[in-house]
């Protein structure tokens, strides 16, 4: 299962991944899902002649309650650390643990006071900030300080009078107490929504809930999307009383610099609020549409016939559907086919001796590999090759830009200049972890989501790992820099099976092809728990596209397809090899 990284606003939307490098969370329900019973904590109040320790081991499994905004856990708790304690959901998970040690008392004078410290494995941290940081995965730093409580006699009884400022949560408890929603935010052209992951409680008040998704878009997380994304709310905007719910519509008062903006802004925005929204209501109606009202006033969506109701947007997450396919014949001719029955039509001549081809989803530009080496030209024109060598995967994005990897490095090349131009020629693409620091290969494979923000990436072979394109790019010794910010979460692979090739199945999924086996997975980027896809033997690459069969490309040449996708493959007739979707 994926590992979705932590990010915490203050406002109350918790960023958090499905599982992480140490362990995996478990996810019964994703975006959009209707409501469902779950697993509930019932905490228990302190009891009289509890020791410290008892004291503390009680509230670290009231505070996983978030009922009546975690009453029992403050019954532990002193008046005044009562009123201070704020934790703003923010949490340390833990793999292991946490495990409560002996209280330490005095060494003089009577037991009135003692320490308690928690020790255990960190699975994540998160921050009421929105800042996350995932232990295995973050460079070395300081050592980890364990948490402390501090406790005293009230009236006899041990409380404690200084908690931590962060939540202890088991990945149990975790598992019990979130559940998944998606942030939507735009690409840097303003064109295309991307989906960012995060986990909310699931006992959260319907208010409380769209509060901090609302809190969420009008102040994006730190996360590892937020350089790569942008969201459309104005600096200076603020959000006026809570998010209404009225029936399946979910009303949404927004002041402060948005009220002057202009009606492209607002329409970016109202598609922000629509698809994050919607979806299941914590318990309440799920949200099918949205009103925007400025300082009170209701906005009227261009074309609505005055209606502040919206149901849909002009603006989505793009899945990169596409029925048609392309490949190559033993000729070397390039030919398409308009779908599994469709009839396959002849495209260029391309020559022999290509391993893999990739088309952009512009369908302007065609990019393949022969012996390691590079060739881009226009579909239907003359394949240049390009500088560098030993490159093993190609991918397009929107911008007709081809991202290749070479084992140690991933570069990027306009398809639309020329090789005697800088951008048409590899440029290096610098790779960084969720800290910062480079990031260490090879980079075996590499494909580009639909939306050209994310890109899923298999590193050596042994893990399916997911990254952002940052296209706010510098400019040092005359060289165009490119980053791409790798998130904390990654999929291992298991046994003696490697990750051989990634292709994205919509905007929200994943299909991995593996071997031996060969292993088809489907995993889905936002949570949940991936499927298997029942292979064929033969299989030796495979292709996907969001509601259009799987291609699988053959061994010794020819093509299957599953439509479902469940493994029940079909025969497609014809000398073929590399099948590919746009993308």
């Amino acid at each position: 299962m994926l590992a979705l990284a932590i990010a915490v606003p203050a406002a109350g939307c918790v960023s958090m991944a499905s599982g992480g490098p140490v362990l995996s969370y478990a996810v019964t329900q994703g975006p959009g899902a209707q409501s469902q019973h779950y697993q509930q904590i019932y905490p228990q109040p302190p009891r009289n002649g509890w020791t410290p320790e008892e004291i503390v081991r009680g509230f670290l499994t009231a505070s996983a309650s978030f009922a009546n905004h975690q009453q029992v856990a403050r019954e532990y708790m002193t008046p005044r650390a009562s009123r201070d304690w704020n934790p703003n959901w923010s949490a340390i998970v833990f793999s292991k643990g946490p495990n409560v040690t002996a209280a330490a008392y005095p060494a003089t004078g009577p037991r009135t006071s003692a320490q308690v410290e928690v020790t255990g494995t960190e699975q994540a941290n998160l921050s009421g900030s929105g800042s996350y940081a995932v232990a295995s995965a973050s460079a070395a730093g300081p050592p980890v300080i364990p948490p402390t409580f501090d406790l005293v006699k009230v009236h006899g009884e041990w409380r404690i009078s200084r908690p931590p400022t962060t939540l202890l949560l088991t990945s149990d408890l975790f598992n019990f107490d979130y559940q998944l929603r998606n942030l939507y935010f735009f690409d840097p052209t303003g064109r295309y929504l991307v989906p960012d992951p995060i986990y909310v409680p699931r006992q959260a008040t319907p208010a409380d809930l769209m509060n901090g998704l609302v809190h969420d878009l009008i102040l994006p997380p730190p996360d590892w999307l937020l350089a790569a994304t942008q969201t459309a709310f104005p600096d200076g905007t603020i959000r006026i009383g809570d998010v209404a719910l009225d029936g399946g519509t979910a009303a949404v008062n927004l002041g402060g610099a948005i009220a002057k903006a202009p009606d492209d802004v607002l329409q970016q925005v109202s598609a922000q609020l629509l698809w994050t929204l919607s979806g299941e209501g914590q318990g309440g109606p799920a949200v099918q549409s949205v009103e925007l009202y400025l300082n009170g006033k209701p906005w009227i969506p261009r074309g609505s016939q005055e209606n502040p109701v919206q149901h849909q947007s002009h603006y989505q997450p793009p899945d990169g559907a596409s029925h048609a396919f392309y490949y190559l014949d033993g000729a070397g001719n390039l030919l398409r086919r308009d779908g599994t029955a469709g009839k396959p039509v002849k495209v260029a001549h391309v020559g022999t001796g290509y391993t893999q081809i990739a088309v952009s989803p512009t369908r302007h530009y065609l990019a393949a590999l022969r012996g390691g080496a590079l060739y881009i030209g226009p579909v239907g024109g003359k394949l240049v090759k390009r500088d560098g060598a030993g490159y093993t995967t190609i991918s397009w994005d929107p911008g007709d830009n081809l991202w290749a990897t070479t084992s140690d490095q991933i570069v990027m090349v306009r398809g639309g200049a020329r090789p005697d131009q800088p951008l048409g020629q590899p440029l290096t693409v610098n790779v960084l972890d969720v800290d910062r620091y480079p990031a260490i290969g090879p980079f075996t494979a590499l494909r580009i989501a639909p939306d050209g923000v994310r890109v899923a990436i298999i590193v050596g072979g042994n893990y399916l790992t997911f990254g952002a394109i940052d296209w706010q790019t510098g400019v040092r010794a005359g060289q165009v820099i490119m980053k791409i910010v790798l998130s904390p979460f990654y999929v291992a692979a298991t046994g003696a099976t490697t990750f051989d090739a990634v292709s994205w199945y919509g905007p929200d999924n994943v299909i991995t092809f593996g071997e031996p086996g060969p292993v088809l997975t489907e995993y889905p980027v936002n949570g949940g728990n991936p499927q298997s896809i029942a292979p064929l033997p033969r299989i030796k690459s495979i292709t996907a596209s969001s509601n259009s069969a799987l291609i699988a490309g053959l061994a010794k040449g020819g093509m299957m397809a599953d439509t479902s996708p469940t493994g029940s493959w079909i025969s497609i007739p014809g000398n073929s090899f590399s099948p590919v979707y746009p993308g």
